[in-house]
């Protein structure tokens, strides 16, 4: 069983309700399924809905996780996904009038020992830092990804995809229906000793990559780096800054406080 160090951050922004949520569970050994939970979900559906939607959906998946029969991780975070679905379904007919339109986006990632696993449904990124650089691993399932193929293809300028009103629209969400896009790998990605994880939701997107980057590359504030993330968001001003959650973890066996030799060592063997 491997150990992790983590660290959680929220903050509100100029949002008159926090619609985001979050959980971190440590996950029983005797289950065989991965040593850290982490799930963050950013709601939509108005006023009663958003935060409702992110709250049960959060709270769903850390209770199902560990009770669904399965024979792998991937297997598991996907028959998971299924039930808090069907929650959701269940809570918006409650009651339709106020509910309409209730859900979340969804982010679920299980550390192991033999490296990463994730799902997710709809725009809240997941980032690998290694190196100095932040690699982004799973799908962005807002309409922004479609303009940017456009753009690389030749399309769409890059200034009209910037403008388009539909861009942050998400083509996929847990509200209860089908649900339209899923990311899904069903291998773990290897992680290397000096790899740190992100998980966020869109509002941390107020920073570019290489702001958030250059955070977590900051040794002054190992261990807490969310709380960093947070202040440089706020830094910037924004006025209709969204709300904002972030999830960190890397593992203990990495110390960047240890010889300088052994770090050079590392990165050596890590090519």
């Amino acid at each position: 069983m491997a150990v992790w160090i983590h660290d959680e951050g929220m903050a509100q922004g100029s949002r008159s309700r926090q619609e985001d949520d979050y959980g971190v569970f440590e996950l029983p050994p005797e289950l065989g399924a991965g040593d850290l939970l982490l799930v963050l979900a950013d709601g939509m559906g108005g006023e009663q809905g958003g935060a409702r939607a992110s709250a049960l959906a959060v709270q769903s998946f850390i209770g199902t996780y560990d009770t669904v029969s399965a024979a792998t991780i991937p297997e598991r975070l996907g028959r998971t996904l299924t039930q808090v679905n069907a929650q959701m379904a269940l809570e918006a007919a409650t009651d339709p009038e106020e509910l309409n339109g209730m859900g979340c986006t969804l982010l679920a990632v299980v550390l192991a020992e033999e490296g990463l696993y994730w799902i997710s449904v709809g725009d809240s990124p997941l980032w690998l830092w290694r190196r100095g650089r932040l690699h982004r691993l799973n799908q962005d399932h807002a309409y922004r990804s479609i303009l940017a193929r456009q753009v690389s293809i030749g399309e769409i300028s890059a200034e009209a995809a910037a403008r388009h009103p539909d861009r942050n629209a998400l083509m996929s969400a847990v509200t209860g229906d089908d649900l339209d896009l899923v990311d899904l790998p069903h291998q773990a990605y290897t992680l290397r000793r000096s790899d740190q994880i992100l998980l966020a939701s869109d509002g941390v997107l107020t920073l570019d990559e290489q702001e958030i980057a250059a955070v977590l590359a900051d040794r002054r504030v190992d261990g807490t780096p969310c709380q960093s993330l947070l202040a440089a968001v706020a830094a910037h001003g924004r006025p209709q800054q969204d709300n904002i959650t972030v999830l960190w973890a890397r593992s203990a066996a990495c110390s960047p406080n240890g010889s300088w030799w052994r770090r050079w060592w590392e990165l050596l063997s890590e090519g």
